[in-house]
């Protein structure tokens, strides 16, 4: 059971990051003595992470279903 559950999981967070609809926000900081620089910009996965996870997910649904015969 736990396989499966890992399964549907990996496979909807590959699907997010493949499609790139996951994103996240990195911040980069910068200090020239008193002076200070933030810059805030919105990041995406690479999209061959999300495939792998795909594939990943798919694997432990295939284990999961074959662990329930």
């Amino acid at each position: 059971m736990p396989a499966l559950i890992l399964g549907v999981i990996l496979l909807i967070v590959g699907g997010l990051i493949a499609a790139g609809t996951l994103r996240y926000d990195g911040e980069d900081k910068a200090e020239f003595g008193p002076v200070k620089f933030s810059l805030t910009r919105e990041k995406t996965p690479p999209a061959n992470l999300g495939w792998v996870l795909v594939g990943v997910g798919a694997l432990a649904l295939v284990v999961g279903v074959a662990s329930k015969k």
